[in-house]
């Protein structure tokens, strides 16, 4: 069932964003989605997923199919023999510390109706496009995640990127799809 009518859901303010990475810092026991903002001012912004998540997203971003389809892509299967095409994913606010998300579907027809979805869903459906849907991030939960961090950058922020050495924070550059080797291994490499 739609979540909003697509005339009461102001898309105005939200930052388009682009996925740079999904992986695992161990011991964690979840995974994360990083998300850049286009305006490269802002920082990054992360969102921590399942494993398994994680394991189906990087396929995705991979162009790897399973021999079987996985729940996403036979979502997009079936999504696409209706005529129904993703037109954008909205991540909205942050309820009881979960991220949540709109996921707009398009038909045909030009109607476009909104669902509520799980941010990793929504963005694999935006992924599995022909040509990417846009993955938007809304004013609210800029806001909400600076209050939660402290932080008083102006952008999308959980992370600052900043090295432990003092030297000036660099940018964000995308990674392999799946980076499993932890930030104290890719350390203690570096040394040897």
């Amino acid at each position: 069932m739609p979540v909003l009518e697509p005339e009461s859901f102001n898309l105005a303010g939200f930052v388009p964003c682009r996925m740079v990475r999904v992986g695992i810092d161990l011991p964690e026991p979840f995974a994360r989605i990083t998300l850049l903002p286009d305006d490269t001012s802002l920082v990054e912004f992360e969102i921590p997923i399942s494993i398994e998540q994680a394991r189906q997203l990087a396929l995705i971003v991979a162009k790897e199919r399973a021999p079987r389809p996985m729940t996403t892509e036979l979502m997009q299967d079936i999504l696409a023999s209706y005529g129904f095409s993703v037109s954008y994913v909205a991540l909205q606010a942050i309820v009881d510390g979960n991220v949540h998300a709109v996921l707009a579907l398009s038909s045909q027809d030009g109607r476009t109706r909104l669902f509520s979805a799980r941010p990793s869903d929504a963005i694999m459906l935006a992924l599995l496009q022909p040509v990417q849907a846009p993955i938007l991030v809304s004013p609210t939960l800029v806001a909400e995640r600076e209050e939660v961090h402290g932080q008083e950058d102006s952008g999308v922020t959980v992370q600052e990127n900043e090295p432990e050495d003092g030297t000036e924070p660099s940018r964000v550059t995308p990674v392999s799809p799946v980076d499993l080797v932890t930030s104290k291994d890719s350390q203690d490499q570096d040394q040897e």
